[in-house]
């Protein structure tokens, strides 16, 4: 016991639990309980009284979402070292800040459902915020961690991931009123028998709440997977390309028509004359093309779309989405990343989805970026690292980005099919991805190229999450990444036909479009900004309260 007074080593503890919760290796339960030593060091700091309460909550919380985010997050150093370590140092501290505001507001004379609420409030807030500047790296938002066991978050079609994310801190808060309610009965002094604890234990209000609030999600979750019915109608025969080319070598190595040359080569070992759609991976075609030479084929031809069409006279009805590097050329600055080349003229850089069908493409920009590699945030103060951005995508430094969430029309003989292909790291942003459905998306497809992180838990990590986007939106989605895992992912949140690591291959399957909207599609993260509605309430009552009279305040 006398560890558990110590305020680092419960901090480190919650580090350890933290991390050991997490996928795709963790034991999910764990995150059930891993902020309650976190409340404990805050019930120690306050004890003290002394010092400010902000900085005493992030000095003692940091070390455990240090442990988090390296435990979780390390392979972000295989594709970018510098960007790894301001990762993983700036997220801890975020997070830290987050526990300090919250130890600073539970300086007033709260109830424990108000500090409770408090806490979850400025967690909640603090996802939906990093979801939305240009730092953005929400890997660890909490509701993630059920990403490898769809069947008990089927209500996330209601909630998204925030209801998770709320779920989760609510068991933490009742366990932790829980484990303070019984502590007496651990004390040296006062110690009792375990059988007379259990008594009391099951007897006790607070754990029937504990009991309530765990299995009520998990049978209403239970319901909507048994009940829910795919509809199977108008099919679509459809294929998906692993490309496995080496990202860091391989794929600047081959020209344009040679990846083209790989990708149609792997792709006829499954093509039939009845497949609609065949999805290839991000930068399936790696080397930049001018978007002007795209729209206008038949005057500029390329080498690597006169192999699809020669590929597409055999298959009539199939239509390619793949990922491009492109560039636009302007006669102004379009944009803050447009780079000046000669005067009036500006090339715009993009990551690009594109399909292809009959000599025609429509393409969809990248509009999410990762920070540091595709973006360099905030260029007014980081502009000078700008040369320092590694090549995730074909081209180096800042890209554009796209004004919506544009949705391809493909044609078929069962009728106009649309079809939305986010691009990578867009596909762990729910209210993103959800912006395509919205806008028609009947099915989704998310390219990816994972090759940049090697066979590390990042690309399970990223796999996973798409498990979550299929629940939200209620989409079938084919995944395609260059080195894997690619497979077909139904409504419901399955994984079918997933492929190995570093394995050229091809897989096929039928799906299905759905045209119904969910609750989550239709209202996006609303949970998210009811708590930052309350967490801003929070804070206006705790600096209110530095002002009031001493004597009618209560501090601790």
């Amino acid at each position: 016991m006398s560890l558990l007074k110590n305020k680092l080593f419960l901090s480190l503890l919650s580090g350890v639990l933290l991390w050991l919760s997490w996928y795709p290796h963790g034991c999910t339960v764990l995150i059930f309980i891993a902020f309650v030593p976190l409340f404990f060091v805050s019930d120690k700091l306050h004890e003290r009284g002394k010092g400010w309460a902000f900085w005493q909550g992030v000095g003692f919380s940091f070390p455990a979402f240090l442990i988090w985010n390296v435990g979780v997050t390390w392979w972000i150093w295989n594709s970018t070292p510098p960007g790894s370590v301001a990762a993983i140092l700036l997220n801890s501290f975020f997070m830290c800040c987050v526990f300090g505001m919250w130890h600073w507001v539970k300086k007033m004379s709260l109830h424990i459902v108000a500090i409770s609420l408090a806490f979850i409030a400025f967690w909640c807030s603090w996802e939906f915020l990093h979801l939305q500047w240009q730092l953005t790296w929400t890997w660890l938002n909490l509701g993630n961690v059920f990403a490898t066991h769809p069947l008990i978050v089927q209500w996330y079609e209601y909630t998204g991931a925030f209801g998770g994310t709320i779920w989760i801190l609510t068991v933490n808060f009742i366990c932790y009123a829980l484990f303070k309610q019984f502590k007496p009965c651990f004390d040296e002094k006062k110690s009792m028998p375990i059988s007379s604890i259990l008594r009391h234990l099951f007897a006790h209000k607070i754990f029937i709440m504990l009991i309530a609030v765990i299995l009520i999600p998990l049978l209403a979750s239970l319901i909507i997977y048994k009940t829910y019915t795919i509809k199977q109608t108008t099919p679509i025969e459809a294929l998906i390309v692993q490309q496995n080319i080496d990202a860091w070598t391989e794929q600047y190595e081959k020209s344009n028509f040679e990846l083209a040359e790989v990708i149609i080569e792997t792709a006829k070992t499954k093509l039939t004359p009845s497949t609609v759609l065949m999805v290839c991976p991000e930068s399936a075609l790696s080397h930049s093309i001018f978007e002007e030479q795209l729209y206008h084929l038949d005057q500029y031809p390329h080498g690597a779309f006169e192999q699809f069409d020669a590929l597409l006279q055999d298959h009539p009805r199939l239509n390619l989405i793949l990922g491009l590097s492109t560039r636009a050329v302007f006669n102004y600055k379009a944009s803050p990343t447009a780079r000046e080349y000669s005067d009036s003229v500006f090339i715009e850089h993009y990551n690009t989805s594109a399909l292809y069908h009959d000599r025609k493409l429509q393409l969809y920009h990248k509009s999410k970026l990762v920070p540091g590699v595709e973006k360099m945030p905030y260029p007014k103060i980081f502009g000078f690292l700008e040369k320092l951005a590694i090549d995730l995508g074909g081209t180096s430094g800042s890209l554009g980005v796209d004004s919506e969430q544009r949705v391809f029309h493909v044609t078929s003989k069962e009728g106009v099919v649309k079809i939305g292909a986010p691009i990578c790291y867009e596909s762990i942003f729910g209210a993103l991805f959800s912006q395509f459905v919205k806008n028609g998306a009947q099915l989704m497809c998310v390219i990816t190229n994972d090759a940049w992180w090697g066979n590390t838990a990042g690309h399970k990590q990223h796999f996973e999450m798409s498990k979550l986007r299929a629940i939200e939106t209620r989409r079938y989605i084919l995944r395609a990444a260059n080195t894997g895992i690619s497979a077909f992912i139904d409504p419901l949140g399955k994984a079918y036909q997933k492929t190995e690591y570093e394995v050229r291959t091809a897989i096929t399957q039928m799906v299905y479009p759905n045209e119904k909207l969910t609750f989550y599609t239709k209202h996006g993260d609303y949970l998210a900004r009811i708590m930052l509605g309350v967490a801003a309430l929070m804070v206006l009552w705790r600096i209110i309260s530095l002002f009031r009279p001493k004597s009618l305040t209560t501090n601790h």
